[in-house]
């Protein structure tokens, strides 16, 4: 196949990019490498693989770009990933996940594999019922161990302007014969976090530089984190069922045996944090139900959360990464 990865300089586009790059596919990468660590990825990359090309370009110059190339399919990972960044500059975050997504899904001959988020779900996730336990909390009554799929309501007034641009984009994606994927929390190898987004990698490279880690609100928010590994085996699915899934959305996470929350997290870590306030938005309980990619796709998590965390963990430190400005 041809593929290109937009965002591929990110940590789940490298994952991918490397995966598809072993399985013989040609790969084009087009990001424009703002991220921080996205070029220490970038030359991991072009070190193993030199046959990758890469296109260092803003999403602006995306329509143009298209009929330059001739493509099978299209991983669009390319984004503006923070709640916070959004409420700062509501225009930009607009003009990259809505009108960027747009402008991808509309010219490309393609079909297109979108990367969501649950913030599609807006505060109608609040308004569920939950429960209070030592640790963390927890969904009650019928999402209780179950999750949200994907009939969950989008109709709400409160979704962040993140949440809206990514709603945007992802109803155009599906329009054009594409398909979207509403991500909880991803993580793995490659994945270079900060306090507004990665936010489990963030705490172990935290914790490896011996700082203190700031949890805001009660740190009893629970999320079902999702590794790479397992989010690289959908997109290649998708790929490979293309045809029998365009139009569709998946509801992805790893569901609630993988959920942790950030108290059992930091005691996992050993580490001691300090509180700040709730954040604009901040979910108490978000995890997905993914039987439908389970039915459709025969996909389902295969990397626990005590597995994943080690793993994360042992890159860092295998590449000093701790010790690096990044």
């Amino acid at each position: 196949m041809k593929i290109l990865i937009t965002g591929g300089a990110g940590f789940l586009g490298t994952n991918l990019a490397e995966h598809m790059l072993k399985k013989g596919h040609k790969v084009m990468i087009y990001d424009n490498l703002s991220r921080p660590g996205s070029e220490i990825n970038l030359n991991m990359l072009k070190t193993k693989y030199p046959e990758l090309e890469i296109f260092r370009r803003e999403l602006d110059d995306i329509t143009e770009f298209l009929t330059t190339v001739d493509l099978d399919i299209i991983y669009h990972l390319a984004a503006q990933v923070a709640v916070t960044t959004s409420y700062e500059s509501p225009s930009s975050d607009f003009r990259i996940n809505a009108q960027g997504t747009f402008n991808l899904a509309r010219h490309s001959k393609a079909p297109v594999i979108f990367a969501s988020t649950n913030k599609v779900y807006g505060d109608n996730v609040n308004n569920i019922p939950i429960e209070e336990h030592k640790t963390r909390y927890d969904f009650s009554g019928e999402y209780e161990k179950k999750g949200i799929d994907e009939k969950f309501s989008i109709d709400s007034k409160k979704h962040t302007p993140y949440g809206v641009s990514k709603l945007v984009g992802e109803l155009y994606v599906r329009e054009f014969g594409g398909v979207a994927n509403r991500f909880s929390c991803m993580y793995g190898e490659n994945q270079f976090g900060n306090i507004d987004q990665g936010w489990l990698s963030h705490f172990i490279f935290t914790k490896l530089r011996n700082k203190q880690i700031t949890i805001f609100g009660d740190g009893k928010q629970i999320r079902d984190i999702l590794h790479a590994h397992d989010v690289v085996r959908l997109l290649e699915l998708q790929a490979k069922n293309i045809k029998k899934i365009q139009g569709e959305v998946f509801s992805i996470g790893g569901g609630h045996e993988n959920t942790i929350s950030l108290l059992e997290l930091t005691e996992t870590l050993g580490m001691k944090p300090k509180f700040g306030n709730w954040r604009p938005a901040d979910q108490k309980v978000y995890y997905a139900d993914t039987q439908k990619a389970k039915k459709l796709l025969g996909w389902k998590p295969e990397i626990t959360k005590e597995q994943g965390i080690e793993r994360l963990e042992n890159w860092i430190k295998d590449n000093n990464l701790h010790k690096r400005r990044i």
